[in-house]
C-alpha cells in the first residue's frame, strides 16, 4: 500500500473536504481526488461513497481510516522519540482538553512547558469530554484532559485533580443562601451544557442528589455562556467555581450552596493503554503531576 495515498485519504476524510485536505498537504484538489481513486484501485475496493458534492467512508473506508490514524500517530511518535536525542529541541505536542480545562486550568501548564521546551510546537483542541475521548481514540491528540468519566474499555482514566461546582442564580433571585430544592427544581429554568459534557453530568448528578428535577432546560455550548445567561436573568445553572469568579466578584450572579454540602467533581487524564507515549507527552504529563496551584 502506498502510504502517501493513504495519508491523502485520511486527510480527506478528517477534513471532510478534498479542497481543504489538498491545501493542508500542499497539493492540488485534482491530485487529492486522483490519489484517493488510485488507492481504491490498489485495494480493489470503494473507500468513499460519493453523493454529488458530499461523501462518507464506506464500511471498508472506515476500517482503513482507523488503521491510518493509528499508523500516522505511530509515525509521529517515532519521530518524537528520535528527536529526544536532541533533548526535545524539535517536535509537536497535541493536547486535547474539555472546554473548562482548556480555558482555565491548562494555560499555566502551557506556559511552564513552553518555558522549558520552547522548540516544541503546542496545539490545543478544546471540546466536550466525549469529543476529546474520540480525538484520543483517533490518535489525533497526544494528551487528553477531561471533566468526566469515559465508559470505554479502550480508554484508561486516571484522576488528575478536583474542582468545585457551584450553583449560581441571577443576583435578584428570591432565595436564601442555602439551596432550596423546590425553588431550584421544577420552578426554575436551568441553563445547561450539551449532553456529553462533564458539566452537564455534574448538573444532573446534583439535581438527583437534592431529590428534584429540572423544570425548563436551555442548552448552551460553554460554561461561560451559562454564566452570561444566568447574569442576564435567564435562569440558574451549575458551573465550575473558577468560571464564575469574575461574575461573583462583580455581583452579577449569586452563589448558592446545596443543603447537601459542596459539590466536588474529579478531573481526569485519559490514555490509550497500548499506545506508546511520546517523550514530549511524557514531559507534559510530568508537569501535570506537580502539586496543584491555587485558582485564586
Amino acid at each position: 500500500m502506498n502510504l502517501h495515498l493513504l495519508k491523502v485519504f485520511v486527510r480527506v476524510v478528517d477534513e471532510n473536504s478534498f479542497s481543504r485536505a489538498a491545501e493542508s498537504l500542499g497539493i492540488s484538489q485534482p491530485a487529492a481526488s486522483k490519489s484517493v481513486r488510485e488507492l481504491e484501485f490498489q485495494l480493489d475496493t470503494v473507500l468513499l461513497e460519493r453523493r454529488g458534492r458530499f461523501f462518507e467512508p464506506t464500511e471498508a473506508g472506515a476500517v482503513l481510516l482507523k488503521y491510518g490514524h493509528s499508523l500516522f500517530a505511530l509515525e509521529r511518535e517515532a519521530d518524537e522519540a528520535v528527536r529526544t536525542f536532541n533533548g526535545l529541541n524539535r517536535g509537536h505536542l497535541k493536547i486535547g482538553a474539555s472546554t473548562t480545562i482548556a480555558s482555565y486550568w491548562l494555560p499555566p501548564f502551557l506556559r511552564r512547558f513552553h518555558e522549558r521546551h520552547p522548540a516544541i510546537t503546542l496545539q490545543v483542541t478544546a471540546a466536550n469530554t466525549q469529543q476529546i475521548a474520540e480525538h484520543l481514540l483517533h490518535c489525533s491528540i497526544d494528551v487528553a484532559l477531561v471533566e468526566g468519566v469515559i465508559d470505554d474499555d479502550r480508554v484508561e482514566t486516571r484522576p488528575w485533580r478536583s474542582e468545585e461546582m457551584i450553583v449560581i442564580s441571577p443576583r435578584d433571585f428570591p432565595l436564601d443562601t442555602d439551596l432550596d430544592p423546590l425553588a431550584f427544581g421544577q420552578h426554575a429554568t436551568w441553563i445547561m451544557r450539551e449532553r456529553g459534557s462533564g458539566s452537564r453530568d455534574a448538573t444532573e448528578a446534583l439535581l438527583l442528589r437534592i431529590g428534584t428535577t429540572a423544570g425548563a432546560i436551555i442548552e448552551v455550548g460553554s460554561n461561560e455562556a451559562i454564566v452570561q445567561a444566568v447574569g442576564a436573568g435567564v435562569g440558574v445553572g451549575v458551573v465550575p467555581r473558577i468560571c464564575a469568579r469574575d461574575a461573583l466578584a462583580l455581583g452579577r450572579v449569586r452563589r448558592h450552596v446545596p443543603n447537601t454540602g459542596p459539590v466536588l467533581r474529579q478531573l481526569y487524564r485519559l490514555r490509550l493503554p497500548h499506545r506508546p507515549v511520546s517523550p514530549a507527552a511524557l514531559a507534559f504529563e510530568a508537569l501535570l503531576a506537580m502539586p496543584e496551584q491555587s485558582e485564586e
